[in-house]
């Protein structure tokens, strides 16, 4: 009994709208264009490339190159950059030569000027913060007791 081969064939609509992923080798037809792909068997229908079947033609001649266009309209200037930082000030040239110093004699000193007005007081500035209060001192001893109608003198002495 002879041995029958057939590939999978299909419409090329019918190829796109089920998309499947073709075996590694795999060969499948599309009836209505005569185009065939041949699978890797990891990209799908739409993603493989034709083959390439039959021997190919001989490469027509170059075609005549087209008129040249008119040339477009100049667009529109484009905003002008910021400004570059100043450049590196240039070495400062020799001095030249002190002149001769007059023979004349100083005039007399004049007047001192009138003095200028007081300028405004400034803004009195923020109070500071009240520092810590101090540590209490050590109590002192209590002094003598009175009977009624005795008086004692006392004498406080300041430092």
């Amino acid at each position: 009994m002879p041995l029958l081969i057939q590939l999978r064939r299909g419409a090329a609509a019918l190829w796109t709208s089920v998309n499947p992923t073709l075996a590694a080798g795999e060969q499948a037809f599309e009836t209505d264009t005569g185009k065939m792909k041949i699978g890797d068997g990891t990209t799908a229908w739409t993603s493989l490339n034709y083959t390439d079947v039959g021997v190919a033609g001989a490469t027509g001649p170059t075609g005549i190159n087209g008129v040249t266009g008119v040339t477009g309209v100049t667009g529109v200037t484009g905003v002008t950059g910021v400004t570059g930082p100043t450049g590196i000030s240039g070495v400062t040239g020799v001095t030249g030569v002190t002149g001769v110093t007059g023979a004349g004699v100083t005039g007399v000193t004049g007047p001192t000027g009138i003095n200028g007005v007081t300028g405004i007081t400034g803004i009195t500035g923020i109070t500071g913060i009240t520092g810590i209060t101090g540590i209490t001192g050590i109590t002192g001893n209590t002094g003598p007791s009175a009977t009624a109608g005795q008086v004692i003198a006392y004498s406080i002495i300041y430092y």
